[in-house]
């Protein structure tokens, strides 16, 4: 046999074995959901951080805080946390003290919002115009855009690229006026339930502190720290219609 024939043979043979290989996809990267978190003195409710975090990441997702400015919030309400609450808080206790910058967050990088709630989003997180441009941008992709309690006070400065409020006849909920005590009265700028029906949304609420969570199209709210797990397993199952080519079994 002449050189050019052994080669040949040898490039034939190299050619049906690569055919013949078996062709490993490349993982896709999992869907990641984006919580704004306030970064005011006032501080985020840590309860409704840390059980929505586990609920999405136990289901695959993955995660990524931010705030104004990319300034460490404070975490209120540890002292309400259940022993599984604080194991998980200290899985995620370097990303809450490094999260990223509003202004740097591109939309497209994230398959939904979540704001949790506590006071400080009734200071630093309404009409925010990152925030605005942020939350605008997903809900008119038809992403799901959740938040609870005093989280939904991000949602109601929010305009569409119509001019348009966003939460403009949406059923809605959040921190309903009966559960608000003396001090949210005399400190907060509005309460969210006068806010939202003077906004024309459809607010609704359960009894105080009971789990509610209100469903319109990809618009997602919960009314208190109660409703922090139920309505983040909402936020699953939405992002699981919405992501239905990707799965947690198929990439492993």
């Amino acid at each position: 046999m002449n050189l050019r024939s052994a080669s040949s043979n040898l490039f034939l043979s190299l050619v049906l074995i690569v055919l013949a290989s078996p062709v490993r996809a490349e993982p896709t990267k999992a869907p990641s959901v984006l919580f704004i978190l306030s970064a005011h003195s006032e501080g985020y409710w840590l309860p409704e951080v840390v059980t929505p975090y586990k609920i999405l990441t136990d289901a695959g997702f993955s995660v990524d805080f931010a705030t104004p400015g990319g300034n460490q919030g404070i975490g209120a309400g540890g002292d309400m946390m259940s022993e599984e609450e604080r194991l998980t808080l200290v899985t995620l206790s370097d990303l809450l003290t490094k999260p990223l910058t509003l202004e740097d967050i591109e939309p497209q990088d994230y398959q939904a919002l979540y704001v949790p709630g506590g006071a400080g989003p009734m200071f630093d997180l309404y009409d925010h115009p990152e925030v605005n441009r942020i939350t605008a941008a997903l809900f008119e992709e038809g992403k799901p855009v959740a938040a609870d309690c005093h989280g939904p006070a991000a949602f109601a400065g929010v305009r569409l690229s119509s001019g348009a409020m966003m939460v403009r006849g949406k059923k809605l909920t959040a921190k309903s006026n009966a559960e608000e005590g003396e001090w949210a009265r005399e400190n907060y700028p509005f309460l969210l339930e006068n806010k939202f029906n003077q906004l024309s949304a459809q607010f609704s609420a359960a009894e105080p502190y009971q789990p509610w969570v209100v469903r319109d199209g990809n618009l997602l709210t919960g009314q208190n720290p109660a409703s922090a797990a139920p309505l983040a397993r909402v936020l699953v199952d939405m992002l699981w219609t919405t992501n239905r080519a990707w799965s947690p079994k198929t990439q492993r």
